[in-house]
């Protein structure tokens, strides 16, 4: 078993490592996956937009197919506060204006707010996660304070390269669990602890 601290360096060496045909290929793999959840029920989409030098999952090709697929879905990104480790959502139209903050994030700078519990789903990054359900980011904490002020029955659903390891080995009281992951190869579902 590895901790959090061993898993993120291993995965974060492996995403960056893809080659870029082998990421295109995930990221078309990880689009099919998505298109099979059930989105009847979500009035509310939230999605991170991917930070291309750390190789995350393109979620551009997902915003694109729920804008032409589901138009009634508002879809919502965030700001990260990085003094508290908090987040602001706002509506992705076509007004919305974004600057890349000084760790290369493109964040919204203005628009409608978004309250955290009003949102349906949440399309999760991550680095890797585990047969439970918990996952791996990059430290900092913001998605499990995020999750706190969300709805009891919110979808979090995790987006990843890579099919999950067996169990993180120091996961603690302030992870919250994911209730789906997206694999290029399978959707996962997770039970309740």
């Amino acid at each position: 078993m590895k901790s959090k601290k061993e898993l993120r360096l291993e995965y974060k060496t492996k995403r960056c490592q893809l080659p870029l045909e082998s990421e295109n290929s995930l990221n078309e793999r990880l689009l099919f996956q998505f298109t099979t959840l059930d989105l009847s029920k979500v009035g509310f989409l939230h999605l991170f937009i991917p930070i291309e030098k750390y190789h995350e999952p393109n979620t551009y090709p997902i915003i694109n197919y729920v804008q032409q697929h589901f138009p009634q879905i508002t879809i919502v990104i965030s700001r990260s506060n990085f003094e508290d480790c908090s987040m602001q959502h706002y509506i992705l139209d076509q007004h919305t204006i974004f600057e890349t903050n000084k760790w290369g994030i493109s964040e919204p700078i203005s628009g409608v707010q978004v309250d955290s519990s009003a949102i349906d789903m949440i399309i999760v990054p991550l680095l890797i996660f585990d047969l439970l359900g918990y996952r791996v980011g990059y430290g900092k904490g913001f998605y499990d304070r995020f999750f706190s002020g969300c709805k009891a029955d919110v979808q979090r659903v995790g987006l990843s390269f890579f099919d999950p390891i067996d169990i993180i080995s120091d996961k603690n009281e302030y992870d919250v669990q994911l209730t789906q992951a997206i694999t290029p190869n399978r959707i996962y579902h997770f039970d309740a602890e």
